[in-house]
């Protein structure tokens, strides 16, 4: 059976006994600040098992896409060397949000084993908690396991908790034996099912049964009156069995990854020594594509700082299959070969992976070179026995891309070994900043205040698409530190959402204004909570004037609708590669981050306002309707890169221009918008770009500006516009030739100097002499020059050039490039003697110390050369 007949076969069978299908979540958790990557079919369903929110439905279903890859759950760097461990992977999912328990999740999936999948019984063996015998008389009474297949385990096995307090309860877990012949013995003091070759879990089965709370300073652990199911299968686990596989990657899950990877590098998957890279490649490619079409970018930090790392040690790996040339890209149709039609959304952006792969692998194929060239130089300075520093291993990690597999390698062969601890430390220090730069946040000790406001009152009615006023009751405040929040029956304030910044304005009484709005927000989906430092006068259950800013919505609303032009400007000039990435609009200005591989070219920026402002001069039509995800989908309608919306969306249409899902406020037609000037365009990350724009008066005050600007020009140059930039060039070219003469001229004094500045060398031996020179009032710039000129002169040379500069020392220490002489290495050693900072290449360094014990390091390099 193949993975798509699963797939299927799994959905239809809880269709079947009344789930509802959820779609999978995206990769990047929604609202979960303790996340990096969705790692469990659980994880979109977290707030209805801690109680913060209650389900519509009280059965899903859900085939979700996760990674595991950095945190608590990390398999990377096992990926490849074993049989079933992924970075990506599909996790089938039943769910049961206070509705059935233990009896009928475990009838369910010994049915869907048995008999949908025809599995023999007698090949399936259960562990459950040891202190749930409840589950194991299920187990024995439903599927006549017989007592000696039932296996008690420990709290660290078999009791799942999401944290020090809140939801919990014991697992019961599904293994399926491979054989005899996979046995990889059982560890001294534990159970037959220990036996890791053997016995592979396939399903996990977890009875939220109880919830710990604090409760006197001590924990205490009481029953749920509504425990809930939520259980995960391996998808490439039970295709891999059921197909006859002992190793997930030699399913059908994985087969055309490795026939790509065969004919990129003419070797065959079978043959020896390749498996392991093999594996490596088709696993690696499968989740930087899923995670760069589910909005995640190669970066320097947080999840795209993890990405990069999975990229990297692909194409590392792909060298060691002997490919040198850019190809890690041409894997991206095989990822969706393998994974069918279960997530389109994904398949959409394919051109956007393809773009920044190559784009990657390029950027990584530099940097190897460079990172070989480093560690040789390291382990030259590396005595027998010694090990190299944690803290270089991680520099050529962190910040050369180097893969840490490949440094061990490197050492081993060499006879070296790796300082572990230092790398370790210097890895989670980083990892901690990972976290903490991360813009994922969420209030988790507010969340559950406002999950309960919802259910409290009910969601909120926006009235802000035909109106900026309306009369509201009041009907709860919540004071939170220094503000108040504000939660009306209905409003015409516009909340936080889709890049748009939240509606201001005012409350009024019968007596005039009582309050004032600073901003709007939505904290859970359909509540609208509005924030004012100023609402101690409102009274819950009365009535009030709710007032947007007109003002401020009316800019707000031209640039929003300005942003949607701005996409289908860009798409139709640069290509359909082009997502949004992220925007940002208010009142002032709109900011828009989009993929892109390259900076955009000056004409390219032309030819965009000019499409944007001819969109707006031709009076589009604007309407918005509500649709089915599916119906928009169809319509053409583009979606928020990275973005999860709900069965019905609200599709806004501009003309035959531009169709996308949004649910901001905008014009009623385009003209309203006047006029469109980008101000800024440049990087975000590696094929990411963001345009900052202006429109309306801010745009006609900007340009206003620039004229006034040009009116003095022609004032203070005496010429007219036309002849201004004629002007302007001729004086850059004539400042240009006067710098170089001015260079020529300074070359030619230093050149006169260096005639008396390298005399009485310090003699070393035959051919080798030290030159230690002090100039005066030099600074680092002209020490270098100088240096440059010494090894014109002197190729067999060693030079220490330094100048004092009120109190401060520079220094240059120069060779020529030829010379055996490791300039680098010198400083290593004894820069410690004059407090040195700086660095270089071992033919040249330059930095700074303290000039009072210069003379220690000189008398140091004499005795060293020597």
């Amino acid at each position: 059976m193949r993975t798509q007949e699963i797939r299927e076969k799994f959905t239809q069978y809880f269709l079947g006994l009344d789930h509802q299908k959820i779609k999978s979540s995206p990769l990047i958790p929604l609202d979960d600040p303790t996340l990096l990557f969705a790692n469990a079919g659980m994880n979109q369903f977290k707030d209805y098992f801690t109680g913060k929110a209650i389900a519509e439905r009280k059965r899903a279903v859900s085939i979700q896409k996760c990674v595991r890859a950095g945190g608590k759950h990390n398999d990377l760097e096992n990926v490849g060397f074993t049989p079933r461990h992924h970075t990506f992977f599909e996790m089938l999912g039943n769910f049961s949000f206070g509705d059935y328990f233990k009896k009928e999740a475990i009838e369910f999936s010994w049915n869907f084993l048995t008999k949908e999948l025809n599995i023999p019984a007698e090949k399936l063996l259960i562990t459950v908690h040891k202190d749930d015998e409840e589950a194991v008389k299920l187990w024995h009474t439903i599927a006549r396991i017989p007592y000696e297949k039932i296996y008690k385990m420990d709290d660290d096995t078999n009791f799942w908790e999401m944290g020090d307090t809140g939801p919990c309860g014991p697992c019961s877990e599904i293994f399926y034996d491979h054989g005899p012949e996979h046995s990889t013995g059982v560890p001294q003091g534990k159970q037959e099912i220990d036996d890791e070759g053997r016995y592979v879990e396939i399903w996990n089965l977890v009875f939220m049964q109880f919830e710990k709370s604090l409760e006197g300073g001590k924990i205490v652990k009481n029953e749920l009156p509504k425990p809930c199911v939520d259980t995960g299968a391996g998808l490439e686990r039970i295709a891999a069995l059921l197909q006859g596989k002992y190793q997930n990657y030699d399913s059908d899950a994985f087969s055309p990854l490795m026939s790509g990877i065969e004919k990129l590098t003419g070797l065959k998957y079978s043959a020896p020594n390749t498996q392991a890279s093999f594996r490596v490649v088709a696993d690696h490619v499968r989740s930087s594509v899923m995670l760069i079409t589910d909005g995640v970018l190669p970066s320097n930090e947080g999840r795209g700082y993890v990405l990069r790392r999975i990229i990297r040690r692909a194409i590392r790996h792909l060298s060691l299959l002997g490919l040198k040339e850019i190809s890690f890209y041409q894997l991206v149709p095989c990822v969706f070969e393998s994974l069918g039609k279960e997530y389109p959304d994904n398949q959409a952006n394919a051109a956007l992976a393809t773009k920044l792969l190559k784009i990657e692998e390029e950027r990584f194929r530099k940097t190897l070179d460079f990172g070989l060239d480093l560690i040789q130089e390291e382990m030259a300075q590396l005595k027998k026995g010694e090990k190299l520093d944690g803290l270089i291993a991680f520099k050529l990690y962190d910040t050369f891309g180097f893969p840490l597999d490949l440094t061990e390698t490197i050492l081993k062969e060499k006879g070296y070994d790796l300082d572990q601890k230092g790398f370790d430390q210097a890895m989670e220090k980083q990892k901690k900043q990972s976290r903490q730069s991360s813009k994922f946040q969420l209030k988790e000790d507010n969340a559950k205040l406002f999950y309960d406001l919802k259910d409290q009152h009910g969601i909120t009615e926006f009235l802000g698409y035909e109106g900026l006023v309306a009369t509201a009751t009041l009907l709860h405040i919540e004071k939170i530190d220094d503000l108040y929040y504000l939660i009306f029956n209905e409003s015409p304030f516009y909340p936080e959402g889709g890049g748009q910044a939240g509606d201001k304005g005012l409350i009024r009484s019968a007596e005039g204004v009582v309050a004032e709005i600073i901003d709007t927000q939505k904290p859970v989906e359909g509540l609208i909570v509005h924030l004012s430092k100023n609402a101690d006068a409102l009274e819950v259950r009365e009535e009030y004037q709710l007032e947007v800013n007109s003002s401020l919505r009316d800019a707000t609303k031209y640039n929003h609708s300005a942003t949607h032009l701005l996409q289908s400007a860009l798409i139709k000039i640069l290509g359909p590669h082009v997502k949004q990435a992220g925007s940002s609009v208010d009142s002032l200005r709109l900011r828009f981050d989009f993929t892109h591989p390259e900076a955009l070219k000056d004409e390219e920026i032309t030819r965009i306002e000019e499409v944007v402002n001819q969109a707006i001069q031709s009076a589009l039509p604007v309407s918005a309707e509500l649709m089915s995800k599916d119906q928009a989908t169809q319509k053409g309608a583009l979606a928020l890169f990275g973005e999860k919306y709900g069965d019905e969306v609200r599709v806004l249409t501009m003309g035959d221009f531009s169709t996308e899902l949004c649910g901001g406020t905008h014009v009623a037609n385009t003209k309203e918008i006047g006029l469109f000037k980008i101000i800024v365009e440049t990087a975000l990350a590696s094929g990411v770009r963001r345009i900052e724009a202006i429109t309306a008066q801010n745009a006609l005050n900007y340009l206003l500006h620039r004229s006034e600007l040009l009116a003095l020009l022609e004032k203070e140059l005496s010429t007219k516009d036309s002849k201004i930039m004629d002007k302007v060039l001729s004086l850059v070219s004539e400042n240009k030739s006067k710098s170089k003469e001015i260079e020529t001229l300074t070359n030619k004094i230093q050149e006169f100097e260096s005639e008396n500045l390298f005399k009485s060398p310090f003699p070393i031996n035959e051919g080798l002499e030290l030159f230690i020179t002090e100039v005066k009032n030099k600074s680092g710039g002209e020490l270098r020059k100088l240096s440059e000129i010494f090894v014109d002169k002197f190729p067999k040379g060693v030079l220490f050039l330094y100048a004092n500069l009120e109190g401060k020392l520079s220094f240059v220490l120069k060779t020529a490039k030829n010379n055996p002489i490791n300039c680098q290495a010198l400083l290593k050693t004894g820069g410690k003697m004059f407090d040195a900072k700086g660095g270089g290449k071992p033919d040249h360094v330059q930095g700074s110390g303290d000039p009072q014990k210069v003379t220690h390091f000189i008398d140091f390099l004499k005795s060293e050369l020597k």
